[in-house]
């Protein structure tokens, strides 16, 4: 889809050099960004409908969405051009704490708002 700069505003320009230095060196920690998965986690347990494989799917997810983050910071991307990356999927292998390696999926099927 075609987007007007118009309807755009800051969204065509990249990330400052401010949000950069707050937010990549937190985001490449993978210690800090699995612990924050973990509380996550522990947050959905809390929910009655709690289903473990629809969590392992979200997680995978955010997984995804922090690598074209990272990706988009470094590359000093526009928010616009972070919205347009393919959508990955970052999925554990392994069981329990022996999870220590991952495998990137490209995500076929698009959100319901991928028009806006």
């Amino acid at each position: 889809a075609v987007v007007s700069t118009q309807s755009t505003g800051n969204a065509s320009e990249p990330f400052s050099d401010e949000t950069r230095d707050l937010l990549l060196h937190k985001l490449k920690d993978l210690e800090l960004v699995q612990d924050m998965l973990d509380e996550l986690c522990r947050l959905f347990k809390c929910d009655k409908a709690f289903d473990r494989a629809l969590q392992l799917k979200q997680v995978s997810v955010i997984r995804g969405q922090i690598l074209n983050l990272c990706q988009a910071l470094e590359e000093k991307k526009t928010p616009l051009q972070l919205v347009q990356m393919p959508l990955l999927r970052i999925e554990s292998e392994g069981k329990g704490k022996e999870r220590s390696s991952f495998i990137q999926k490209f995500q076929d099927k698009y959100p319901l708002f991928s028009s806006c």
